[in-house]
């Protein structure tokens, strides 16, 4: 009697069972296609991110070489230089100049970011340089 219930319960949820077994095995596939393209989309962008990285290396480079790019930061940066000159020399030998404090706290936030990029740029060139 055990066997005829068993052997009725399993003509009758088989394939209902056959169907879920399936549909485990494809949700797994699915899970597994998914990650391969998580895997593949981080893939590319790490190398969209590379080219990009290349693209404005080559980018600065032409920059850098260029003298006009060194002739327009020098209209900028001499003036500065001489200004920054005139403060170290007066406070270390305490001449009577007055020499004055930039006039805004943004223009000497401006001043600040314009010695970090020469030094910036200047370190960049000499690394462009001995890449060659």
């Amino acid at each position: 009697m055990t066997g005829l219930i068993a052997f009725l319960m399993r003509m009758g949820f088989g394939g209902m069972v056959d169907k879920a077994i399936s549909h485990l095995e494809r949700r797994a596939e699915l899970q597994n296609d998914r990650e391969k393209l998580r895997s593949q989309t981080t893939v590319e962008l790490a190398r969209e991110a590379v080219k990009e990285a290349q693209v404005m290396a080559d980018y600065n480079r032409a920059k850098l070489a260029f003298p006009w790019f060194w002739l327009f930061a020098a209209l900028f940066l001499v003036p500065l230089a001489a200004w920054w000159n005139a403060v170290i020399l007066d406070s270390i030998f305490g001449f009577t100049w007055s020499v004055a404090d930039l006039p805004t706290p943004q223009m000497q936030e401006w001043a600040g970011d314009m010695i970090r990029w020469l030094f910036y740029v200047g370190t960049g060139v000499g690394a462009l340089k001995s890449l060659r």
